[in-house]
């Protein structure tokens, strides 16, 4: 049995309280509506989002990535972040980044920090699995620019050192 996803109003991200399996065909239907290019990959259970046209992402180890979405909180450039099911890795989800290659700084590398590469694919939660969601998509709401992310994250790990 399907779960059912409730709503708020047009602009709100699905949720549930419910122990039931999640609707994966739904979750691929909502982030269709959001413009993603989303697929149910039905083999493996999952969602599965493609970057480099419409949206891309970075993938920060837990310990940088709160104070990142912190930052970019504060910012007032807050957008979608979901972690892994181990909550070790953060998946940022920014508006493309409009440069020829997704070459990262030096300092973003040694931190381990990595860039889907065009063409890729980020496996992401169903949109009503609150646990990791730490920033949930929305309707009607930008990502945020891929560049202002890096320097987000370059500031962060220059505040640390």
């Amino acid at each position: 049995m399907a779960t059912k996803i409730h709503r708020d109003g047009p602009t709100s991200t699905p949720t549930t309280d419910s122990a039931e399996p999640l609707d994966l065909a739904a979750g691929a239907e909502f982030f269709r509506r959001l413009g993603w290019p989303a697929s149910l990959d039905a083999r493996q259970g999952r969602l599965v989002v493609y970057t480099g046209d419409v949206l891309d992402a970075l993938v920060l180890p837990a310990r940088l990535a709160n104070a990142v979405a912190i930052t970019l909180s504060t910012s007032l450039m807050n957008g979608p972040i979901c972690t892994d099911s181990n909550h070790r890795w953060w998946t940022f989800l920014t508006a493309p980044c409009h440069r020829a290659n997704l070459e990262l700084p030096t300092e973003l590398r040694k931190a381990r920090v990595r860039a889907v590469p065009r063409g890729g694919h980020v496996v992401v939660p169903h949109p009503a699995d609150t646990r990791h969601w730490p920033q949930r998509p929305r309707q009607n709401r930008p990502l945020p620019p891929w560049s202002a992310l890096i320097a987000l994250a370059r500031k962060v790990l220059q505040t640390r050192h």
